[in-house]
């Protein structure tokens, strides 16, 4: 799973586990981006686990000497107003949910 500016792109079940604390039903495929690679950005639900109780070397690396890994919740209005890479999939979210 990588973090492209709080969309989450999930890469297996097991890797949401670890990063996030939560385990996610994978409900569809929303879009295909080619960038170093496929990446596919999936609308899912949380389906146990607590958000933000991972325990992936973002929460347990004390030498990681990068500042730290803080998951957070975004309001979908906030989309259009911060930086999200890609842009047109966070459109296309803005778009679904709303």
């Amino acid at each position: 799973m990588r973090d492209r500016s709080s969309l989450i792109i999930i890469e297996n079940k097991q890797v949401v586990l670890e990063e996030l604390g939560v385990e996610v039903k994978v409900n569809e495929c929303i879009s295909e981006v080619e960038f170093n690679g496929t990446q596919y950005f999936l609308l899912s639900q949380i389906i146990a686990g607590t958000f933000g109780t991972g325990k992936g070397e973002e929460y347990t690396d004390e030498n990681r000497d990068r500042g730290t890994y803080l998951p957070m919740w975004i309001d979908i209005e906030s989309l259009s107003s911060i930086e999200v890479r890609p842009k047109e999939v966070a459109l296309k979210v803005k778009s679904l949910l709303n």
